[in-house]
Protein backbone atom coordinates (compact mmCIF):
# COMPACT_ATOMS: atom_id res chain seq x y z
CA UNK A 1 0.00 0.00 0.00
CA UNK A 2 1.60 3.79 -1.34
CA UNK A 3 0.30 6.40 2.05
CA UNK A 4 -0.64 9.40 -0.19
CA UNK A 5 -2.30 12.87 0.92
CA UNK A 6 -5.44 13.16 -1.13
CA UNK A 7 -8.38 14.74 -1.29
CA UNK A 8 -10.95 15.49 -4.32
CA UNK A 9 -12.32 18.54 -5.12
CA UNK A 10 -15.54 18.20 -7.09
CA UNK A 11 -16.89 18.67 -9.92
CA UNK A 12 -14.51 16.53 -11.60
CA UNK A 13 -15.20 14.62 -14.28
CA UNK A 14 -12.02 14.64 -15.93
CA UNK A 15 -10.05 13.18 -13.44
CA UNK A 16 -8.90 9.53 -15.33
CA UNK A 17 -5.64 9.04 -12.93
CA UNK A 18 -4.27 9.67 -9.57
CA UNK A 19 -2.36 12.66 -10.38
CA UNK A 20 -4.60 15.03 -12.04
CA UNK A 21 -5.19 18.66 -11.37
CA UNK A 22 -8.22 18.04 -10.23
CA UNK A 23 -6.83 16.30 -7.24
CA UNK A 24 -6.03 18.40 -3.92
CA UNK A 25 -3.34 16.69 -1.93
CA UNK A 26 -4.71 17.78 1.82
CA UNK A 27 -5.17 14.74 4.13
CA UNK A 28 -3.60 11.22 3.96
CA UNK A 29 -5.79 8.28 3.03
CA UNK A 30 -4.59 4.91 2.18
CA UNK A 31 -4.98 3.95 -1.87
CA UNK A 32 -4.19 0.54 -3.45
CA UNK A 33 -1.62 0.23 -6.52
CA UNK A 34 -3.89 0.45 -9.51
CA UNK A 35 -4.48 -2.15 -12.50
CA UNK A 36 -3.44 -1.00 -15.55
CA UNK A 37 -3.20 -2.05 -18.51
CA UNK A 38 0.07 -2.18 -20.87
CA UNK A 39 0.90 0.58 -23.43
CA UNK A 40 0.06 -1.92 -26.78
CA UNK A 41 2.92 0.35 -28.55
CA UNK A 42 5.79 -1.60 -26.53
CA UNK A 43 4.34 -5.31 -27.47
CA UNK A 44 7.43 -5.57 -30.27
CA UNK A 45 10.04 -4.94 -27.01
CA UNK A 46 8.89 -7.42 -24.95
CA UNK A 47 10.96 -10.67 -25.03
CA UNK A 48 13.69 -9.83 -27.56
CA UNK A 49 16.40 -8.47 -25.01
CA UNK A 50 17.28 -5.46 -27.39
CA UNK A 51 16.81 -2.94 -24.51
CA UNK A 52 13.92 -1.02 -26.02
CA UNK A 53 11.71 -1.15 -23.76
CA UNK A 54 10.16 2.36 -22.33
CA UNK A 55 9.25 2.38 -18.58
CA UNK A 56 6.06 1.16 -17.52
CA UNK A 57 5.83 -1.49 -20.42
CA UNK A 58 5.75 -5.28 -19.85
CA UNK A 59 9.19 -7.02 -20.25
CA UNK A 60 10.39 -10.83 -19.58
CA UNK A 61 13.65 -9.37 -18.34
CA UNK A 62 16.05 -6.78 -17.42
CA UNK A 63 17.56 -6.91 -21.16
CA UNK A 64 14.01 -6.06 -22.54
CA UNK A 65 13.85 -2.47 -20.65
CA UNK A 66 16.20 1.05 -21.53
CA UNK A 67 16.34 1.48 -18.08
CA UNK A 68 18.32 -2.28 -17.37
CA UNK A 69 15.42 -3.10 -14.59
CA UNK A 70 12.11 -5.45 -15.14
CA UNK A 71 10.45 -5.44 -12.37
CA UNK A 72 7.54 -7.84 -11.17
CA UNK A 73 4.58 -6.51 -9.85
CA UNK A 74 1.67 -8.72 -9.58
CA UNK A 75 3.43 -11.59 -10.97
CA UNK A 76 4.11 -9.69 -14.17
CA UNK A 77 7.47 -7.96 -15.62
CA UNK A 78 7.25 -4.13 -15.99
CA UNK A 79 9.84 -1.53 -17.01
CA UNK A 80 11.06 0.72 -14.24
CA UNK A 81 13.48 3.06 -13.37
CA UNK A 82 15.67 1.41 -10.44
CA UNK A 83 14.94 4.83 -8.26
CA UNK A 84 11.60 3.21 -8.20
CA UNK A 85 11.99 -0.45 -8.95
CA UNK A 86 10.43 -1.28 -4.97
CA UNK A 87 7.85 1.22 -5.34
CA UNK A 88 4.04 0.96 -5.77
CA UNK A 89 3.74 -2.61 -5.27
CA UNK A 90 6.73 -3.28 -7.04
CA UNK A 91 9.43 -6.11 -5.99
CA UNK A 92 12.25 -4.85 -7.29
CA UNK A 93 14.69 -5.75 -10.66
CA UNK A 94 15.27 -9.02 -11.63
CA UNK A 95 11.97 -10.29 -12.96
CA UNK A 96 12.38 -13.13 -15.01
CA UNK A 97 9.98 -14.80 -17.71
CA UNK A 98 9.19 -18.05 -14.93
CA UNK A 99 7.62 -15.46 -12.64
CA UNK A 100 10.72 -15.49 -10.03
CA UNK A 101 12.62 -12.60 -8.92
CA UNK A 102 16.06 -13.02 -9.86
CA UNK A 103 17.15 -10.53 -7.18
CA UNK A 104 15.67 -10.12 -3.28
CA UNK A 105 14.02 -7.02 -2.87
CA UNK A 106 15.22 -4.46 -0.51
CA UNK A 107 11.89 -2.46 0.53
CA UNK A 108 9.20 -4.34 2.47
CA UNK A 109 7.09 -1.45 2.45
CA UNK A 110 6.83 2.22 1.04
CA UNK A 111 5.49 4.81 2.87
CA UNK A 112 5.28 8.04 0.23
CA UNK A 113 4.10 11.35 0.89
CA UNK A 114 2.98 13.59 -1.73
CA UNK A 115 3.06 17.05 -2.54
CA UNK A 116 1.69 18.20 -5.91
CA UNK A 117 1.76 21.84 -7.19
CA UNK A 118 0.80 23.23 -10.68
CA UNK A 119 3.97 24.82 -12.53
CA UNK A 120 2.98 27.99 -14.16
CA UNK A 121 5.32 28.31 -17.21
CA UNK A 122 6.71 31.45 -17.96
CA UNK A 123 7.38 30.95 -21.59
CA UNK A 124 6.11 28.52 -24.13
CA UNK A 125 8.60 26.97 -25.98
CA UNK A 126 8.06 26.51 -29.83
CA UNK A 127 9.38 23.75 -31.73
CA UNK A 128 9.77 22.81 -35.06
CA UNK A 129 10.89 19.32 -34.92
CA UNK A 130 8.92 16.30 -36.40
CA UNK A 131 7.74 12.98 -35.52
CA UNK A 132 9.69 10.26 -34.65
CA UNK A 133 8.02 7.41 -36.40
CA UNK A 134 10.03 4.66 -34.89
CA UNK A 135 9.28 5.60 -30.76
CA UNK A 136 7.20 3.99 -28.83
CA UNK A 137 3.99 5.96 -28.65
CA UNK A 138 4.51 7.72 -31.67
CA UNK A 139 0.69 6.97 -32.76
CA UNK A 140 -0.29 9.13 -30.54
CA UNK A 141 1.69 12.86 -31.33
CA UNK A 142 0.11 15.36 -32.53
CA UNK A 143 -3.79 14.32 -32.17
CA UNK A 144 -4.46 15.95 -29.22
CA UNK A 145 -6.42 12.86 -28.20
CA UNK A 146 -4.73 12.37 -24.81
CA UNK A 147 -3.71 9.12 -24.95
CA UNK A 148 0.15 9.59 -24.69
CA UNK A 149 2.09 7.78 -21.96
CA UNK A 150 4.45 9.85 -20.00
CA UNK A 151 8.24 10.36 -21.70
CA UNK A 152 6.01 9.91 -24.77
CA UNK A 153 6.74 12.56 -27.54
CA UNK A 154 3.63 15.18 -27.73
CA UNK A 155 3.23 18.44 -29.62
CA UNK A 156 0.69 20.17 -27.16
CA UNK A 157 -0.39 19.45 -23.75
CA UNK A 158 -4.02 18.04 -25.56
CA UNK A 159 -1.61 14.70 -26.34
CA UNK A 160 -0.80 14.04 -23.06
CA UNK A 161 -2.59 11.66 -20.83
CA UNK A 162 -1.36 13.72 -17.90
CA UNK A 163 -2.20 17.00 -20.04
CA UNK A 164 1.02 18.50 -19.50
CA UNK A 165 3.34 18.42 -22.82
CA UNK A 166 7.04 20.35 -21.15
CA UNK A 167 9.25 21.57 -23.46
CA UNK A 168 12.98 21.02 -23.09
CA UNK A 169 15.51 24.10 -23.67
CA UNK A 170 17.96 23.23 -27.21
CA UNK A 171 15.70 20.60 -28.47
CA UNK A 172 12.79 20.66 -30.61
CA UNK A 173 10.34 18.49 -29.27
CA UNK A 174 8.32 17.94 -26.09
CA UNK A 175 7.49 14.76 -23.58
CA UNK A 176 4.52 14.05 -21.59
CA UNK A 177 5.61 14.78 -17.71
CA UNK A 178 3.71 14.76 -14.92
CA UNK A 179 2.86 18.12 -13.74
CA UNK A 180 4.60 17.79 -10.38
CA UNK A 181 7.85 17.54 -12.29
CA UNK A 182 7.43 19.56 -15.46
CA UNK A 183 10.17 21.68 -14.37
CA UNK A 184 12.67 19.27 -13.40
CA UNK A 185 16.01 17.76 -15.13
CA UNK A 186 15.84 20.72 -17.25
CA UNK A 187 12.17 20.80 -18.56
CA UNK A 188 10.83 24.24 -19.32
CA UNK A 189 6.88 23.00 -17.75
CA UNK A 190 3.51 22.40 -19.37
CA UNK A 191 2.31 24.03 -22.22
CA UNK A 192 5.01 22.90 -24.98
CA UNK A 193 4.12 24.06 -28.17
CA UNK A 194 4.49 22.39 -31.46
CA UNK A 195 4.94 24.56 -34.32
Amino acid sequence: MVQLSLAIAFPCKKAKFLFHPCLLLTEPVLVGVLALPADPSGDKNIGNGQGLQFITGACLSDADCGSGCCATLRGSGVCSARAAANEQGKQGCGFSSDGQLAVTPTASAISISVSVTTPVATETPIGSGSIDADAAGAENVGLGNGLQFITGQCFSDADCASTCCAGRAGTANGACAAVAVANANGNNGCGFVQS
